[in-house]
């Protein structure tokens, strides 16, 4: 059953242009952010400015563009099906409501799963363990079932779709809160789970670990309650 649904939504993103740009996006993204570290150091240094201080944000960024590029394929999948009245349908048959979104939201799990070393293994600017690796790759999957539930759950249409996702980035301004080294921007941004994955790869001691896995759980939980009330309803 996954196995085809996976193999559908595969179908109806290669007809939309719009949903491939978005699947090989963050590709790209890692691209550009290594060739500007490759070739734009000594530039960066000229000025003034050291990247080596960075390489946590950048390569924190560079995780986070899949969970949101993705999470808005999936989105947007749903609200085709929602258009459609598809949803609908599949949600009153045996299959029911919780398959119907596991199956939906297969491939953003998959997608950031194997982006997350993709971006790490491009980028190669900052060491962490296959341990640590492995849990942010975690931790990005279930950010992408945040965006897709979230603009599944939001917008009726894919233009009001668009403009939600816009509005999402703001996410990944709150996950490079600490560069700003506010305190109360900080806590604000501490209600983020973006910010956590951040955060995560600077202090990976027991209690930045347990946080994160807090903050994911209450916005995982809290999103599919929403969803399944709303779209239900």
């Amino acid at each position: 059953m996954k196995s085809t649904s996976f193999k559908a939504d595969m179908k109806m993103i290669v007809r939309e242009p719009m949903l491939i740009l978005f699947m090989i996006m963050p590709l790209f993204i890692y691209i550009i952010f290594k060739l500007i570290i490759s070739f734009g150091e000594p530039l960066f240094l000229d000025l003034g400015v050291d990247l080596y201080d960075y390489y946590v944000y950048i390569l924190g960024l560079s995780f986070l563009m899949a969970p949101m590029t993705l999470g808005t394929v999936a989105g947007f999948l749903m609200i085709d099906e929602k258009d459609a009245r598809i949803y609908e349908l599949i949600s009153i048959t045996p299959v029911g409501y919780f398959n119907y979104m596991v199956n939906r939201l297969l491939l953003p799990v998959v997608g950031c799963f194997l982006y997350t070393f993709i971006a790490y293994y491009i980028l190669n600017i900052y060491d962490i363990s296959q341990g640590l690796l492995l849990f942010i790759a975690l931790l990005t999957s279930i950010n992408s079932i945040i965006m897709g539930l979230l603009l599944f759950s939001l917008a009726d249409n894919k233009v009001k779709g668009l403009t939600y996702s816009k509005g999402f980035s703001m996410f990944n301004i709150l996950a490079l809160a600490d560069i700003l080294n506010n305190k109360w921007f900080a806590i604000i941004a501490a209600v983020s789970p973006f910010y956590w994955v951040v955060r995560i790869i600077k202090f990976n001691d027991f209690s930045t670990v347990l946080m994160a896995i807090g903050v994911h759980l209450v916005w995982l939980f809290s999103i599919i309650r929403y969803s399944s009330t709303r779209n239900q309803s």
